[in-house]
């Protein structure tokens, strides 16, 4: 993949990789692109708007000072490393494989004071180097990301010692009241909401497929410690349908 850089300043993070190691990855990149246009209005619509606290959340979570580096990976649209910029004065970074995303995050960030990039990378080849940032946020990607593990080794390459990694994602249920009302709905009501707002048959049900067959806190939290971090904080959110994992390097 070519690397594309959608602003000018912070090149001295940029380590250009050789290649892509992982071409299967394609579909996907195809598949955001592809609901690019419709993405936000989607996240505001099928979350019920709670999307948004989330991400303050998040943002509270971390609590990055002044001058610290932050890479947001996959960061899609940009929400993300939106909040950060309006609320905090950091440098961030936002890297994605979905160019049409990056477009639509460009736009976003378009007049932030503070000095944003935007980078077109592979997540299992991070074109920074190491040692680079003191957080990275992953807001609903890394469950696009197989192996998970090889993924997040590459992000423990880029962190600084004592950096963080911190995971938005969904953790549904799997039993109980709750666990069934979530499956329902994502079964029978996200993809077809999905499908009507967005054109895209295939992504909408893809997604709540993947939530699905997501791992358990405890597993993932394994997983986090196997790629070299120890485990920081749990924060569930919304009944324990969303958490946020905190991994320290």
């Amino acid at each position: 993949m070519r690397l594309v850089v959608y602003n000018t300043p912070l090149l001295y993070l940029i380590d250009m990789p050789e290649k892509n190691s992982i071409e299967d990855t394609r579909t996907i990149e195809h598949m955001f692109d592809s609901i690019a246009h419709r993405y936000d209005l989607l996240n505001r619509v099928l979350s019920f708007g709670i999307d948004t606290r989330w991400r303050k959340k998040l943002y509270r979570v971390l609590n990055l000072q002044p001058g610290q580096k932050l890479l947001d990976l996959a960061t899609g649209s940009g929400d993300i490393l939106k909040e950060f910029l309006h609320t905090n004065n950091i440098i961030g970074v936002g890297c994605d494989r979905s160019g049409r995303m990056l477009n639509f995050a460009r736009k976003k960030l378009n007049g932030r004071d503070m000095p944003s990039l935007l980078v077109r990378g592979d997540a299992f080849r991070l074109p920074f180097k190491p040692n680079t940032f003191d957080a990275v946020t992953l807001g609903f990607g890394i469950r696009n990301m197989r192996p998970r593990v090889g993924a997040m080794k590459e992000i423990h390459r880029i962190i600084a010692p004592e950096g963080r990694l911190a995971i938005l994602e969904f953790f549904p249920r799997q039993t109980g009241f709750r666990g069934n009302l979530y499956k329902w709905y994502s079964k029978n009501i996200i993809p077809r909401v999905g499908k009507i707002i967005s054109g895209s048959d295939f992504a909408y049900r893809y997604l709540p497929d993947s939530i699905r067959d997501f791992p358990e806190i405890e597993q993932f939290e394994d997983e986090m410690h196997t790629a070299g971090f120890t485990n920081d904080a749990v924060h569930r959110l919304t009944f324990g349908v969303v958490s946020i994992v905190v991994g320290r390097k």
